[in-house]
């Protein structure tokens, strides 16, 4: 399940950290997927020392039902880092800025650029290279890019 997907979901903090859970799975001694539970995501998030937050199972709880809905950067920041830690292969980067719903910066400035036809067009044919080409299509790029200003020439040519 890929959390950006669901629409419905992401209407709130708990449908979000709802769906992260069902996201998110660990292997048993018998090769059984398992989805973690409250108290395990709140342990872990207590005990990890690259944050300052500490969660306790019922405050999870409230959170994922939706009778809290106001934690701190810090809870946020936990909860972003054990989910991103714990994300399916090739699903997007939780952030706390998914968390909440905001539009992480990057992602903007990409779906702004990719706005214009000329750069779609571009993206759809370097997302059908391989590595070399397009690191040698890159190269190309820079190469162009000598002196930084590549955009300005660029509409220079289009007036």
């Amino acid at each position: 399940m890929n959390p950006a997907d669901d629409q419905a979901q992401q209407q709130s903090l708990a449908g979000r950290l709802n769906s992260l859970f069902a996201m998110a799975r660990w292997t048993d001694a018998h090769g059984r997927q398992r989805e973690y539970s409250t108290a395990e995501v709140a342990k872990a998030v207590t005990v990890d020392p690259s944050h300052p937050s500490t969660l306790s199972r019922s405050y999870l709880a409230m959170l994922r039902n939706g009778s809290h809905t106001n934690p701190t950067l810090s809870v946020l920041e936990g909860l972003a880092k054990f989910f991103d830690d714990h994300r399916p292969p090739g699903t997007p980067h939780i952030t706390v800025q998914w968390l909440v719903a905001q539009e992480d910066p990057e992602s903007e400035l990409l779906r702004q650029r990719l706005a214009d036809h000329q750069v779609r067009a571009i993206a759809m044919r370097a997302g059908s290279m391989t590595p070399a080409m397009r690191k040698q299509l890159l190269k190309m790029i820079e190469i162009l890019d000598q002196d930084g200003d590549f955009e300005s020439r660029t509409e220079q040519r289009e007036e």
